[in-house]
Formats: C-alpha cells, sequence, structure tokens
C-alpha cells in the first residue's frame, strides 16, 4: 500500500493536479425570472413510492433569501411536488410542506453536496449535506409522488412552467445532479460525498438513474445560464489511498472551478 501511494503521488506531482473534468451549469449572480433551465414531463413513473436527488450545489451571496434550484410541479393549481433551495428554514419542500430546518441550509460560495431521499413506506423525507443527515420529516402517509410534471431548474414554479419570482430565483453554480427512483440509505449517501466531485456514482445505482447529469446539460436553458467546463483536482482521483487529512489539504490548495 505505501509503495503504491507514494508512485501515485509522485505521478501527481509531475503532471498538472488540475485537469478539465465534466461541465458546471452557471445561473447569473443578478436572479432574475428569465434564467433557468426546464425539462418538460420527465419520466417519473417509477419514483412514485422513492427517489432520491443528489448534486453538488455552490450558491453565491446576492441577497436572496431562497435561491430554489430545483422545482418540480405537476398541476398548476398546486404548488410544487418538489421544490429545494439554499434554505432548507425558508424553501426546501415535499408536497407543499415546507422543512423548515435551517440545518439544511447550504453555505454560500463553498460547493456542497445535498441529497434529499425519500419513500412511501417510510413516509419520511432525510436531507444529507456533505453526506451526513441534518434533517428529516414526515410526510402524509399514502401520499405518493405525481409524475407528469415540469421540472424547472434556477426558478420556483408558482403555475406548471412558469410564473416565476426573481426573489426566489437561484444563483450560484450546479453539478453532477443526478435523479434516482431509489431511496439511498445513509452509507450509500455517504460513499456518494466521498467518492467526490469528480467521483461517479456507483455501477449498482445506475439502473436506478432517471436523470443524469447530461439530462440537464442537454435541456432547454433560458437566459443567461451557461455551460462551462468544470476543473477538479485529480487528488480526489486518489480519495481513498492517500491519508484523509494530507487528501483534505491537497483539495484546499487545488480549488474546483474557482
Amino acid at each position: 500500500m505505501k509503495i503504491t501511494m507514494m508512485l501515485v503521488t509522485l505521478l501527481l506531482l509531475v503532471i498538472d493536479p488540475v485537469v478539465s473534468l465534466g461541465e458546471v451549469m452557471r445561473f447569473p449572480s443578478t436572479p432574475s425570472v428569465s434564467s433557468y433551465v426546464i425539462l418538460d414531463d420527465p419520466d417519473f413513473q417509477g419514483m412514485e413510492t422513492s427517489f432520491t436527488i443528489c448534486a453538488w450545489v455552490r450558491p453565491r451571496h446576492d441577497g436572496n433569501t431562497y435561491g430554489i434550484w430545483f422545482s418540480y410541479q405537476v398541476d398548476s393549481s398546486d404548488d410544487n411536488e418538489i421544490s429545494i433551495s439554499n434554505n432548507g428554514a425558508g424553501f426546501d419542500r415535499l408536497f407543499k410542506d415546507n422543512l423548515g430546518d435551517s440545518a439544511a441550509n447550504l453555505e454560500s460560495d463553498v460547493w456542497s453536496h445535498y441529497c434529499q431521499s425519500w419513500d412511501l413506506t417510510s413516509a419520511t423525507r432525510r436531507i444529507y449535506v456533505n453526506g451526513v443527515e441534518v434533517a428529516n420529516k414526515a410526510t402524509t402517509s399514502g401520499r405518493k409522488l405525481k409524475a407528469g410534471g415540469v421540472l424547472v431548474l434556477g426558478q420556483d414554479q408558482d403555475s406548471r412552467g412558469g410564473t416565476f419570482d426573481a426573489s426566489q430565483a437561484f444563483s450560484g453554480d450546479l453539478y453532477n445532479l443526478v435523479v434516482l427512483d431509489k431511496k439511498l440509505f445513509s452509507e450509500e449517501v455517504g460513499n456518494l460525498y466521498e467518492s467526490g466531485r469528480c467521483g461517479e456514482l456507483d455501477q449498482n445505482l445506475n439502473q436506478n438513474v432517471v436523470l443524469k447529469w447530461s439530462d440537464f446539460l442537454n435541456a432547454k436553458r433560458n437566459g443567461d445560464v451557461l455551460v462551462e467546463a468544470g476543473t477538479c483536482s485529480l487528488w480526489e482521483l486518489v480519495r481513498g489511498i492517500l491519508d484523509d487529512d494530507l487528501l483534505e489539504h491537497l483539495l484546499k490548495y487545488h480549488k474546483f472551478n474557482e
């Protein structure tokens, strides 16, 4: 193991430790109703009884207390089936019910790994930030997720596919957003976080993917939403080989997409 670690470390020292990896979706620093990404009628039939949504999120300081980056709505006469924001205490909803827990707030100008999981059996949604469960809340018994809706990134839908409010718009970056038709357990969420921003989804979960990152990158973008080349430290690729403290030091030195 020591020999392997030394060889990998030497290799990374002699090559560029920051490479282009993946693409980041960037929402403008000045929130407006014109900047968003929309997917009409994603195939959520398999998510009626369980789902997990995970992403790397970096909100920006913009004076906005909501910053809703994920909004799924089915019926204009109803509120969002799912809305996810920077502010767990203010506007993080499932089946209309607000989470109301500041422990789920995401830090501004810092990359955080966010996951929300739910299933019908437990009737409980669980929120994870950086691999740790920070909040949970019961949902109405027997309530299923409705299919046939519209998914919007960067805005809150007050009607199906529209009626946005700039005060609720998201400003910042998204990376590697994935939607699964399975409730991930805490260990699975932890593993996903520990794999790092450069990491790949566990191959055992590929069959559960409903929407992968490329689906969002290829979706219709409106306004000033940009897709830019991401940079990710090669040190992430040796997670589990290098000492954790040393790895964290190297990751802080080689920033991700500054």
